[in-house]
């Protein structure tokens, strides 16, 4: 009868911490992707432009929540992954403006505070600070 006991006693335990243990997993757990050595939510994709030249420029979430950015060179190798900071929940749509083969892009993307941010890539490849949406902020640098 003791040892009876002690069986339903370690299988009460069990039952107990399998219990908690499942009530404090998530509901759902983030998947990550890889890919040429990046780690991102899987759920918010790659987001891919191509510019006049012939460059390619490809833009993730990372498990930071910050946008990275990868490109080719003219040859097609890959310059590697680099951070472009913020933090973001959503798809990023990299919006390209293209006149000429300088090549201004937008990317914008959902921020922590449920606002739309973005950034604009200038001519000479380098990139504005983050701006909140011109519907938030409509005295902003890019904002009519």
């Amino acid at each position: 009868m003791r040892k009876c006991k002690s069986v339903l006693a370690a299988v009460a335990t069990l039952a107990a911490f399998a219990g908690v243990g499942m009530a404090a997993a998530p509901a759902q757990a983030a998947t990550y992707c890889r890919d040429k050595g990046a780690t991102y939510f899987c759920e918010y994709g790659i987001s891919t432009t191509e510019f006049a030249n012939g460059t390619k420029e490809e833009f993730v979430v990372g498990t930071d929540h910050a946008v990275w950015t990868n490109w080719t060179y003219p040859d097609g190798s890959w310059n590697g992954w680099i951070s472009m900071g913020g933090w973001v929940q959503s798809h990023i749509d990299a919006d390209p403006q293209q006149q000429t083969s300088d090549s201004l892009i937008f990317i914008s993307a959902i921020g922590s505070d449920g606002n739309t941010w973005f950034r604009a890539r200038y001519a000479n490849g380098t990139w504005s600070s983050w701006q909140v949406s011109c519907f938030v902020n409509p005295d902003g640098h890019f904002c009519p």
